[in-house]
């Protein structure tokens, strides 16, 4: 039944494919064109031209402030600075990553700490 239709379907489409247009082609381009709606001379500012150009000036604007103040207040550095240290402590350090803190005292005195 599938082959049936496809075949009826095809004869329908050959038949109707070979019937010369109604309307020429010129003609129906003609009327085609003519209810298109007419185009503004370049160069004319149309009235969303100015909203689009403010939104995007403030848009820009914001990104500016906002880049600007996130900026403030950071400082970049590559260098992890080790905090402040006694002057009796020792630093070894285990590899590039690691150290090793070590206190130096005096040896106990005779009846305590």
């Amino acid at each position: 039944m599938t082959q049936e239709w496809r075949s009826r379907f095809d004869r329908a489409f050959e038949d109707w494919a070979r019937r010369p247009p109604p309307t020429p082609p010129d003609q129906a381009a003609a009327r085609l064109v003519a209810r298109l709606p007419k185009r503004r001379r370049r160069g004319v500012m149309t009235a969303g031209r100015p909203r689009l150009a403010t939104v995007v000036a403030g848009l820009g604007l914001a990104i500016a402030i906002g880049w600007l103040i996130s900026g403030l207040g950071t400082s970049v550095t590559d260098e992890v600075l080790p905090p402040p240290l006694d002057e009796n402590v020792v630093v070894l350090w285990l590899d590039d990553q690691t150290p090793l803190y070590l206190t130096v005292a005096l040896p106990a005195t005779k009846g305590g700490l």
